[in-house]
């Protein structure tokens, strides 16, 4: 597996018919800033357009799949992070190919956001997931696949309380994800991408527009009200000082970010 061009945290390769794209960790606890947002909108473009690919792998380490952003993109310019953050949201929605999401570490805010834009997310008994954004002070851009996911009472629930959830409470709570074991994650989610990779690829195109058609729709319908409330959220000094706090000086990322 390779760097991307763009930033070499983020690890593109391809087994056969099979493009997986790893976040391999280099910033806290795998927080997305303005160059790996950029080099994973890139992975998901060349993995589009790439002929003889069938099925997209989304990785992160063991321990963290992705907690969000960095501060200093939450703290920076604001239509810059919803830029960046819309384009990647929606390279992944509109892939044409099939999404398989390999979360087994932990996954918060837009971390779990991307987990839960891919059609086949994996999860941990054991790490920990939250939809944390208003615990930060500030809504989501894309918080719909929430709802969509986990189911209408557990998603609301999720994004109102913005507190953790361990896998195997969200299986116990009715939700539509796969969560396995810890050690079996990368086992599971990469069995499914194989078994995905051996239909056709436009069978799978055609089958995926077919299955995600509704929530790409519902997601893309709801995008500007959404960046229009997490741009006037986010600039508030309530939201500012919470930032702050829970992440000490763009340092390590505090326990309370995770409630």
């Amino acid at each position: 597996m390779t760097g991307s061009a763009v930033d070499p945290r983020i690890g593109v390769g391809r087994e056969g018919s099979l493009i997986c794209i790893s976040m391999r960790g280099g910033i806290q606890h795998n927080q997305l800033d303005e160059s790996s947002c950029a080099a994973l909108t890139d992975a998901f473009a060349t993995a589009a357009d790439d002929p003889e690919a069938r099925v997209v792998l989304l990785k992160g380490t063991p321990e963290d799949f992705c907690s969000g952003a960095a501060p200093e993109l939450m703290l920076g310019d604001e239509n810059d992070r919803a830029d960046q953050w819309g384009r990647l949201l929606l390279a992944v929605l509109d892939c044409p190919l099939p999404t398989v999401a390999a979360a087994q570490g932990r996954a918060l805010g837009g971390g779990l956001l991307l987990a839960l834009s891919c059609d086949v997310k994996v999860l941990s008994h054991n790490s920990r997931y939250a939809a944390n954004f208003l615990v930060h002070g500030f809504t989501p851009i894309g918080g719909s696949l929430v709802p969509a996911a986990m189911g209408p009472t557990l998603g609301s629930e999720m994004l109102y309380t913005g507190r953790t959830y361990r896998g195997r409470e969200l299986t116990e709570r009715g939700a539509g994800v796969l969560v396995v074991p810890h050690e079996d994650v990368d086992r599971e989610a990469s069995r499914n991408a194989a078994r995905i990779a051996q239909a056709p690829r436009r069978s799978l195109e055609l089958m995926k527009q077919q299955l995600s058609s509704g929530i790409r729709d519902q997601v893309k319908g709801a995008l500007a009200a959404e960046t229009a409330a997490h741009l006037e959220s986010s600039l508030s000094a309530e939201s500012r000082r919470r930032v702050n706090m829970l992440h000490g000086s763009h340092g390590s990322l505090h326990s309370g970010s995770e409630l």
